[in-house]
């Protein structure tokens, strides 16, 4: 039987083969050693000094190995969590997407084992061939990412389920927010919050002809404005919209570094343009002074526009132009920093023109067609 020596032990072994009036072979036999395998000791202390022997039977080097192996593996582990992220608390289909991410880098059974899941699971769920609801997910997941995208990641469920229906895509919302939701993807939810702010005195012959009701059955049948304003690296840039109730379209806007009754006017003259001739439209605005002034008053009353304007204290009477700048705020401006009053006129103007406007036409032509394509499909089976 072959026996085990210890570091020390050798080291001592060749210390009494090195003493005078000692030959290697007397002691080799006292000890029951083989000449030959003393003298390969020996060779080899003389060779590598202190490193001779390394880790043959010591149990200190053997605990020390020991220690470094946990320690790699408890670095490795704690690698592979920073990047899972929560998926702790996911599903088992998103903890097996995990897996087959980080393959390459960790070991599948550590992953599995630390995702409480189970490896012969894993391999039977990665040899599978997907199946046709899954392909349909994968499929409407791009177009949502797409769409996301595309919207500069505003946009949420609801809004990416309506454009996906206009586009023909037929999906319901509660899919496209669960496939959002399992990839990580969310829009900027709306902040509920209303802030009062001071009126002026309504004129007497002016009443609020909209009482809420923000419907309208024809285009430019119902107009809502009002002022906000940007912050810019120069100052305030003020913006005054005039928004059509029948589609929520913005028929007209102005911008300027002052709000004043010249910012109100030339919105509702760009109004004006948009609408045709002859036709009597209401226009709803807050108690503000540039809504209460003379001069405004006058050109409404010089162009058929009845004039109706909000209680006092009541925000709520005019949602429908707040709701537009709180949208327009989410979705862009707070989202930027513009250093001129220019930069903010560009990227305002590319929002309500290219980006808002854009969508609501879209929306509009969608529902008119579905509308038209159901009275045909009433009238074929009457």
């Amino acid at each position: 039987m072959n026996r085990k020596y210890s570091q020390e032990f050798k080291q001592g072994a060749v210390d009494q083969a090195g003493q005078p009036n000692v030959t290697l072979a007397q002691v080799a036999k006292e000890l029951g050693l083989n000449p030959g395998m003393l003298g390969r000791w020996r060779f080899e202390l003389s060779s590598h000094g202190r490193k001779a022997f390394k880790g043959q039977g010591n149990p200190r080097d053997e605990e020390l190995s020991a220690l470094k192996r946990e320690l790699a593996r408890v670095k490795k582990e704690r690698g592979f969590f920073k990047r899972s992220g929560n998926v702790l608390r996911k599903g088992i289909q998103v903890k097996f997407l995990m897996v087959e991410r980080c393959r390459d880098a960790f070991p599948v059974r550590m992953m599995c084992r630390l995702l409480s899941v189970s490896s012969s699971g894993y391999y039977v769920w990665s040899n599978r061939a997907p199946s046709a609801q899954a392909a349909a997910n994968d499929a409407l997941l791009d177009d949502i990412t797409d769409l996301h995208e595309g919207s500069d990641g505003v946009w949420g469920a609801p809004t990416i389920a309506d454009e996906l229906n206009m586009k023909g895509i037929r999906c319901r919302v509660n899919r496209v927010a669960r496939l959002m939701k399992a990839n990580d993807l969310q829009g900027i939810p709306q902040k509920r919050q209303w802030k009062k702010k001071d009126s002026t005195q309504r004129p007497s012959d002016v009443a609020n002809h909209l009482e809420r009701d923000f419907s309208a059955t024809e285009p430019h049948q119902k107009w809502v404005t009002d002022i906000t304003y940007v912050r810019t690296g120069e100052g305030f840039l003020y913006l005054c919209v005039v928004k059509d109730l029948f589609n929520s379209v913005i028929v007209g806007w102005s911008m300027n570094s002052v709000q004043n009754r010249d910012l109100v006017l030339q919105s509702v003259l760009a109004a004006l343009w948009q609408r045709p001739k002859g036709l009597q439209t209401i226009l709803h605005s807050d108690r503000g002074c540039q809504f209460t002034s003379h001069e405004y008053q006058q050109f409404l009353k010089g162009h058929h526009l009845t004039c109706s304007m909000s209680a006092v204290g009541s925000c709520a009477d005019n949602a429908s132009a707040e709701r537009f700048f709180g949208q327009m705020k989410r979705e862009r401006v707070n989202r930027r920093y513009y250093p001129t009053r220019q930069e903010a006129r560009t990227d305002i103007f590319d929002y309500i023109e290219r980006f808002y406007n854009q969508r609501k036409l879209r929306k509009l032509e969608h529902d008119q067609s579905a509308e038209s394509y159901s009275i045909k499909l009433s009238v074929k089976s009457g």
